[in-house]
């Protein structure tokens, strides 16, 4: 289970990203950033990619955060931190970008050039770890430091010409989705006023529900999460205020803490979410490849997702676009971004809509329900296998 776990929610990895063929982003190391705190689970510091905007783009910033599961316990984080998504000492210098962070503008007209800033993943806990001192682990210390590694993040763009933005979107999909609903209200409040910022969270929705044998595995593991690497103090606090000690977790799941978000933010999501299914619900299936057992708790699932989405349907000014298709992560592929359709609408389209406001009618868009549904979805899945882990 915990193997599973730790591969969960990894398409966003920059190994798959430097295979795409797009102009590339320049890594940006912050070296003083751990002199201040801030630096990855092995010590090292952090940074980001970035690609700068031009024309009518370049006062405008997409912050991306990047997915890439979590660390549970001291044992899955020491392991973390021997790889790129717990230490950045072997970061390529650069990455390429696609989908909604692309700078082809026949498939990205809206943002092709704006500036685009790829936030590293290398807390394991959706940059909300949060604890002063090193924590030890056979001997070798431990830094869960995420949520200074996204304000050390934030003070170094506000200093390199973000404080002179006009328009800045908080987005990820993934561990960084979930992070886009953690964070949305923070990165808010430190951006100074007066600046358009919306949220857009891809792939974060994750629910919380058992497994296939009725074993709430994945709830267990993110408050083991929750607790070891001190992520109270790196979540939405207005979350934290709201709920009991005992059920502080519970702001660390976007059904539970999206009532509190108060920035706009846009649900981009599959009710069908391949890594929930294989990850969270243990499903050892996917259509149609599934005894009629197994394809009724496939549907279940998506009743689960329907259940738990409804403060997100049922908030003013959120953005909403739930297709019906075996996928997760949605906005860094070209293919995805830019031809799956729901209500006669792409991904694109939807979200375009509802930040420029261009629409008020088609910006909360929900697929129908029974899989295979949408046509759209054909010729998508399955992914590779590595990119389903």
């Amino acid at each position: 289970m915990k193997t599973t776990l730790a591969l969960l929610f990894c398409l966003a990895l920059t190994c798959q990203l430097q295979a795409m063929n797009i102009k590339n982003a320049t890594l940006v190391l912050l070296k003083d950033a751990p002199k201040k705190g801030a630096m990855c689970l092995d010590g090292s510091p952090p940074g980001y990619y970035i690609r700068h905007g031009m024309d009518s783009g370049s006062n405008k910033w997409i912050l991306h955060m990047e997915g890439g599961a979590w660390c549970y316990n001291s044992k899955d984080c020491y392991n973390r931190s021997q790889t790129d998504l717990g230490s950045s000492k072997s970061w390529p210098k650069n990455t390429a970008l696609n989908g909604f962070l692309s700078d082809n503008k026949k498939i990205n007209p809206d943002f092709y050039n704006w500036n685009i800033v790829y936030l590293m993943y290398c807390d394991g806990a959706s940059f909300a770890s949060n604890w002063e001192f090193e924590r030890m682990y056979k001997d070798k210390p431990l830094y869960y430091k995420g949520f200074k590694i996204l304000k050390a993040i934030l003070d170094d763009l506000l200093g390199n010409g973000m404080k002179n933005a006009s328009d800045v979107i908080l987005t990820g999909c993934s561990a960084g989705g979930l992070a886009t609903y953690l964070h949305a209200d923070f990165v808010h409040s430190y951006l100074p006023s007066g600046i358009k910022y919306k949220a857009f969270a891809d792939a974060g929705y994750i629910l919380d529900i058992p497994n296939i044998a009725g074993e709430p595995l994945f709830q267990m593991a993110a408050m083991a999460l929750f607790y070891t690497q001190n992520v109270s103090g790196g979540v939405d606090q207005d979350c934290i205020k709201a709920e009991v000690e005992v059920d502080w977790w519970k702001c660390f799941f976007a059904p539970y803490s999206f009532k509190y978000i108060q920035s706009p933010i846009f649900v981009l999501n599959s009710q069908y979410d391949v890594e929930q299914l294989k990850g969270i619900l243990e499903l050892p299936c996917l259509p149609p490849d599934c005894t009629p057992q197994q394809l009724e708790i496939f549907h279940k699932f998506q009743k689960d997702f329907e259940e738990q989405l409804q403060p997100a349907i049922n908030s003013t000014g959120s953005g909403v676009f739930i297709d019906s298709c075996l996928v997760h992560c949605q906005t860094l592929w070209d293919d995805t971004w830019d031809s799956f359709s729901v209500g006669g609408q792409t991904i694109r389209e939807t979200f375009a809509d509802w930040y420029f406001e261009r629409s008020s009618e088609k910006t909360k868009e929900v697929d129908c329900a029974v899989w295979p549904c949408n046509p759209t979805c054909k010729g998508v899945h399955p992914f590779p296998p590595q990119q389903l882990l």
